[in-house]
């Protein structure tokens, strides 16, 4: 099989897989969600679900329990879960991205074995502990979290802020500093059931975000676990963490996109319906130069996080693509929700439209897995020269993905 031939494969499995959620969203999702934010209950049964059809697994092979179509269907897939909604493909990060492609890459075959094929198949669920009350984008500089070695054990001590899925997970990455004195090089990342004394997750409420995607502030009391628990080795959590956030990066691009994608539906839509002065106000020239910005930006944004997440498929690094792609794909986001909601003027403020939420969650992406003004700062200082955006050790285990 050629390169060529590869790579249009590729393509279409990923289109395919797309189409599959957005069917599959249309279906199950969108016609109960306004019940289950009634409810406010954690919808594990999607997850399950989602688990069971293969979504997270696009990045494993079979023995792990995934599908190996590769990060085009990854992206594929983020995508379309955001267009369906929102708040549930937070799940891309921390079930297929963020969380087993962490452990996989890094941790034991022992360590691989017991998390990864449950957390692709939504048995189990993880969480990914970085951010510290005192420290957003200078999660390093700012961490607190220690982590002392006594015998064949670390025990942990510190406290993390805005974890997604702390207080229904079953496994969290956590990184602490287990030598103070040696800067980045004295962070390691640790495997932490949540069941573990002394571990506690509290929901911080965000009514902005919904119910369905849980944000927590975390605390870790004397939390014993034995060595094997380390992600790669003593004082490399720093590159474990920032190998995490380029796979993170490119799910949070892809949802950007696909939230973009949502916002644009819902105005064309609208604008084809809304009449004013007696005329759909899709005609008035203002509008139409809105769309018109809107659907160039959101396939320019879809172009990047294709190439980038094309470059992962061929087994290359990707940091610099996976910023770029989520940077700009955080920018049209955030412009096809502002413009969205311009269109349908005081109808956006309904509680029975999304576009309230479309505006939360297009603010809340561009500042995940990396503010929008650190990757303006990455990329400017990439671009002249000063510090090259590959330069830290990436992994993607060749066993992974076979």
């Amino acid at each position: 099989m050629t390169a060529t031939t590869e790579r249009d494969d590729q393509e279409s499995v990923a289109a395919e897989i797309g189409a599959l959620v957005r069917s599959w969203g249309l279906r199950e999702v969108r016609p109960t969600v306004a019940d289950r934010e009634a409810a406010g209950e954690f919808p594990r049964d999607l997850y399950r679900e989602m688990g069971e059809l293969g979504f997270f697994g696009c990045c494993f092979a079979e023995r792990y329990g995934g599908t190996g179509a590769g990060f085009r269907a990854l992206a594929a897939v983020s995508e379309s879960l955001a267009w369906v909604y929102p708040p549930l493909s937070a799940s891309m990060n921390l079930q297929a991205a963020t969380v087993p492609l962490t452990i996989a890459n890094w941790g034991s075959p022992t360590q691989a074995e017991r998390w990864v094929p449950g957390l692709i198949g939504g048995e189990l669920l993880g969480a990914n502990a970085m951010t510290e009350p005192d420290g957003g984008s200078d999660f390093l500089g700012a961490m607190r979290t220690r982590a002392v070695r006594d015998g064949d054990s670390y025990v942990i001590n510190g406290a993390k802020l805005w974890i997604t899925n702390a207080n229904v997970a079953d496994v969290v990455i956590v990184y602490a500093k287990t030598d103070p004195a040696a800067g980045h090089r004295g962070v390691t990342a640790f495997l932490v059931p949540t069941d573990t004394p002394g571990f506690e997750a509290t929901r911080v409420p965000c009514r902005g975000l919904g119910k369905l995607m849980p944000t927590n502030a975390v605390s870790l009391t004397d939390v014993r676990v034995p060595a094997d628990a380390v992600l790669g080795e003593e004082g490399g959590g720093f590159v474990v963490a920032m190998n995490a956030m380029d796979y993170g990066r490119l799910t949070v691009a892809s949802r950007s996109v696909g939230l973009a994608q949502a916002c644009l539906d819902a105005a064309l839509e609208y604008a084809n319906q809304r009449t004013a002065f007696g005329e759909p106000i899709g005609s008035f020239q203002m509008v139409k130069k809105q769309l018109a910005d809107m659907t160039v930006e959101v396939a320019a944004a879809r172009s990047l996080v294709q190439a980038a997440a094309a470059r992962y498929d061929d087994g290359d690094l990707a940091t610099r693509q996976s910023s770029i792609a989520k940077y700009y794909a955080g920018e049209v986001c955030n412009r096809a929700a502002q413009a969205t909601a311009e269109i349908f003027g005081g109808a956006a403020f309904s509680d029975d439209l999304p576009i309230g939420l479309y505006l939360n969650f297009a603010k809340l992406w561009q500042t995940g897995e990396g503010s929008a003004n650190i990757q303006a700062v990455l990329i400017a200082d990439d671009a002249l020269g000063w510090k090259d955006m590959d330069r830290h050790r990436s992994v993607l285990k060749t066993e992974v993905m076979a």
